[in-house]
């Protein structure tokens, strides 16, 4: 007797979800039978990704979405709502970052960075969390292992993922008590364009690669496969875990 996840009736969310693991996540959770709204600033990739998702079969929505701004995230919501129903399953990928020492880092790149990592996150989940509460759904956050252990070039961006294991806890705790999980995905260094510019001031992925026991960094279907085990009726009594798919970087 074989086990398969069918999200068949489900909504999802993607933030960041026209390139990279956000890709990787809408397509994962489309082929298990969700509607996916591919959420991106760029019109042009959330738009590429949900045609992918329609020549397939399945039920995708396109949305430009800038979630550094209440208006925009209110917008596209309302829109999601309109097109494909009430929210499911929300997976909070969208973010920003810069590779560079932080003695280096500016006061505007620093605001950069937590406003969209961080307070986007929050207000993403603010907007959208009536929906999810209402079915009972779920609320995966991508994290990163930088929050976690640390990491160089890497500390403003760090630090905002940080302040999303605190999210991911406390709001697990409130929503609990009506049926609903919330959970982190925490990939390690995993090969995608935005992640090129670490990968590069590291070393490159061959020596990345040799600290890993695994022996090789994340794909984004890597990231995918968790996401979609923490969107389906499998991980209906876990909630407030921060789950590190690293290829055993972080044993923690």
């Amino acid at each position: 007797m074989s086990i398969a996840i069918d999200l068949s009736g489900d909504v999802a969310l993607v933030t960041g979800g026209g390139s990279g693991i956000g890709e990787a996540i809408a397509l994962t959770l489309a082929r298990a039978g969700a509607a996916v709204a591919v959420a991106d600033l760029s019109q042009e990739s959330a738009t590429r990704v949900a045609e992918t998702i329609r020549g397939t079969g399945g039920r995708a929505l396109p949305l430009q979405m800038d979630i550094g701004d209440p208006d925009s995230i209110q917008a596209a919501i309302a829109t999601l709502r309109s097109e494909l129903g009430p929210i499911s399953i929300l997976v909070n990928n969208a973010a920003a970052w810069v590779v560079k020492e932080f003695k280096d880092t500016a006061p505007a790149e620093v605001e950069r960075v937590i406003g969209i990592t961080l307070v986007g996150t929050i207000n993403v989940t603010r907007a959208a969390l009536p929906d999810v509460i209402e079915r009972r759904g779920r609320v995966i956050n991508t994290i990163s292992d930088s929050a976690r252990t640390g990491e160089r070039f890497m500390s403003v961006y760090a630090a905002a993922k940080a302040g999303l294991i605190g999210l991911t806890k406390s709001v697990a705790k409130e929503v609990g008590g009506s049926g609903v999980t919330v959970n982190g995905v925490s990939p390690g260094t995993t090969s995608t364009p935005g992640g090129s510019g670490f990968i590069e001031a590291a070393g490159g992925a061959e020596k990345l690669a040799r600290a890993y026991p695994m022996g090789r960094i994340g794909e984004p279907q890597d990231i995918a496969n968790a996401v979609l085990f923490f969107a389906s009726p499998l991980s209906s009594w876990i909630t407030g875990r921060v789950l590190s798919v690293s290829g055993g970087f972080t044993m923690v």
